[in-house]
Parts: C-alpha cells; sequence; structure tokens
C-alpha cells in the first residue's frame, strides 16, 4: 500500500501541472488574441478618424502612428503630427504626442504632449514649452465619446508668441468635470482653474503697470465655477461647433497680485446674443489700481470698464473706504446695475 500511494501521488501532480500549464496557455492566447484586436480596433478607429477630418477640410498628418503596449495598455503613438482646422484658422503641430490607456479600460486615457510644441492661429504661432504636461481624460461608455472628466497638470510651463511675447507658469491645473447630479441642468460642469507663478508678458505687464510697482510675477489665480452649454462636449464639439455658454455660476475668483486683492462670486445667465444676466460680488483691495489694472489689460468691453469705474468710485465714495470694497453687480436686460441705479451695458460673453 506504501508503494501505491506516491505512484498516485505523482499521477496526481503530473495531471495537475498538465492542467495548470493548458489553463496558463489557453488564458495567454485569449488575452494576446484581445490585445491583438484591440490594438487592431483602435488604430483603425484613429486612422479612419482622420481620414474623416481631411474629407472635411481638415490637414491631419502623421508621419508616423503605432499603437504598442503588449500585454496591459493600448499606447498610441504619434510621431510628426499635424492637425489643422482651416475654416476655424489654426494649426497644432507636435513632434511626439502619446494617447495611453489600460487595456481593459479603454476610456481612461492619458494624454502626453512633448516638451515642445506649437499652436497656430491667423494672427500668432505659440510655441509651447514645459516640463511636464499631461492630461487625464475619462470619457462616457458612448459613441460620441462624451467627455465624464478632464485633468490637466503642467509644470514650468512658457508660451512664446512670434508676435514679440512670452507668458510663464512654475505650476498650472485644470480640471473639467461633467456634473450628473440630477438637480442640475443638462450638459453642466465644473471647472477648476489654479495658475502660481505666472509670468505674464512683459509688454503687457509694462501698460498696465507704468510706475514699476507690481512684482514681475501673479503668485495665485484661481477660477472655480460650474459651466452650463448648450451642448454636450463630445467628439462632435470638436470635429464640428463648439457648445456655446448659457451659465456659469461661479463659485470662487481669486486674483492676487503685489497689493491688489480681488474675490468675486456670482450666478449668471448668458442670453442668445452673449449678454450677462444675473448678479456677481466683488471684494476688492487697492481698487482703484485693480480697476487700472483690468482696463489698461483691456480684460473688459471699453464701455463696460467706464461703466465700472464710475460704480465702483459711487459705493466707495458712500461707504467712506477709499481702497476696499465690496459690490453687488447685478445684469439685466444688456444693463448693469449697482441697486437699482443702471451704471452701465452689461458684459457680453460673445
Amino acid at each position: 500500500m506504501a508503494s501505491v500511494y506516491p505512484a498516485f501521488l505523482q499521477s496526481w501532480r503530473g495531471d495537475s501541472m498538465r492542467g495548470l500549464i493548458t489553463l496558463v496557455l489557453v488564458v495567454s492566447v485569449a488575452w494576446s488574441t484581445w490585445w491583438v484586436v484591440g490594438t487592431t480596433a483602435q488604430k483603425t478607429a484613429i486612422e479612419t478618424w482622420m481620414e474623416q477630418r481631411r474629407d472635411a477640410g481638415w490637414v491631419a498628418e502623421v508621419e508616423e502612428f503605432k499603437v504598442t503596449g503588449y500585454p496591459n495598455r493600448f499606447d498610441s503613438k504619434f510621431t510628426d503630427l499635424t492637425l489643422s482646422n482651416p475654416q476655424a484658422g489654426w494649426i497644432w503641430e507636435a513632434p511626439q504626442f502619446q494617447l495611453l490607456a489600460l487595456s481593459y479600460k479603454p476610456n481612461h486615457i492619458i494624454a502626453v504632449w512633448p516638451g515642445t510644441h506649437s499652436y497656430s492661429t491667423r494672427n500668432d504661432t505659440i510655441t509651447i514649452t514645459s516640463s511636464q504636461l499631461r492630461g487625464s481624460l475619462i470619457f462616457k461608455p458612448d459613441t460620441a465619446l462624451s467627455l465624464d472628466r478632464m485633468q490637466l497638470e503642467t509644470s514650468d510651463l512658457a508660451l512664446t508668441g512670434t508676435a514679440d511675447w512670452r507668458a510663464s507658469a512654475k505650476e498650472a491645473s485644470v480640471a473639467f468635470f461633467a456634473h450628473n447630479a440630477p438637480d442640475m441642468p443638462p450638459n453642466s460642469y465644473d471647472f477648476y482653474l489654479k495658475a502660481l507663478e505666472f509670468s505674464p508678458p512683459v509688454t503687457w505687464r509694462d501698460s498696465i503697470d507704468k510706475e514699476g510697482v507690481l512684482p514681475e510675477t501673479i503668485p495665485e489665480a484661481i477660477f472655480d465655477a460650474t459651466l452650463t452649454y448648450d451642448n454636450p462636449w463630445d467628439r462632435f464639439a470638436i470635429e464640428e461647433t463648439n457648445p456655446r455658454m448659457t451659465a456659469i455660476e461661479i463659485r470662487d475668483l481669486r486674483f492676487l497680485w503685489g497689493a491688489l486683492n480681488l474675490n468675486g462670486k456670482g450666478s449668471i445667465d448668458i442670453s442668445a446674443d452673449g449678454y450677462m444676466d444675473g448678479t456677481f460680488t466683488l471684494q476688492a483691495q487697492k481698487w482703484r489700481e485693480l480697476l487700472d489694472v483690468i482696463i489698461a489689460a483691456q480684460l473688459l468691453p471699453p464701455d463696460f470698464s467706464t461703466a465700472l469705474d464710475r460704480g465702483v468710485s459711487l459705493v466707495a465714495a458712500l461707504a467712506g473706504n477709499p481702497d476696499d470694497i465690496e459690490i453687488k453687480l447685478r445684469f439685466k436686460d444688456r444693463l448693469t446695475y449697482i441697486g437699482a441705479i443702471p451704471i452701465g451695458p452689461a458684459p457680453r460673453i460673445y
């Protein structure tokens, strides 16, 4: 009996090992087949999209395009990529560009930009450099590739234009999330922007700071809001017409530059012809200097800048504080009000 048991055990172990090896081989072949099918489908989809763009009048050219990443990734890698929409008047060129995804989560893409690339408009060509520029994009599982969330992060970002200007930021981040709460209007997105150590173009800074009293860099700027559009952000928004903003809920607007300090929040609808309708509460320290900066930088329409100057001056005089103010602006019927007093035209977004 003792001599039979080891033989039985040896036979059982041998059968188990062969079964395990067979299982591993079957799984490996199945996974490899899935990866080949997946990469082929992804490569075909991207090539088809570029061909469709060319048929629509775009320039969509790439020197080399391949999908790698076996066994767990679908990594699309582009060399010498050019995309251009002549009708919209822009060109984007990059020596390399990557779209990285896990093979079991293809709707979550990591976009990796090169250290140097360029974006051209009809008036300027901007060279973009950074030590890092990455984006995380998650799409909803539909054929329209509706954007669910996006996050961009960059370090040591610099923008240099052929029109002789340069701007930079030590760090910057952007977040854009589809708002899925049932009580929110459709096509609403949470938007968050933060920039640290932002250096504006020298000519722009000199034009608004003729005395040279402001620092060369803006330490911090933050914008936190919910944006609502008439259509979703999906592939059709890129291929056809960009969605039009219809409302904006500003939770936090902060801007700190030297002695200038601005905080704001508000709830604003945007009419079909682009005019604001709603309220915006503004808190400002050194408001006169800040308003001079805004006007000199042409950040607001001239008519509205004049009206805002007049209205804020009145509020500051009534409050008895010449430097710091808190003011509630109301936009209605294409006019801007402080309380019941109209002070000028409402801002127009488009």
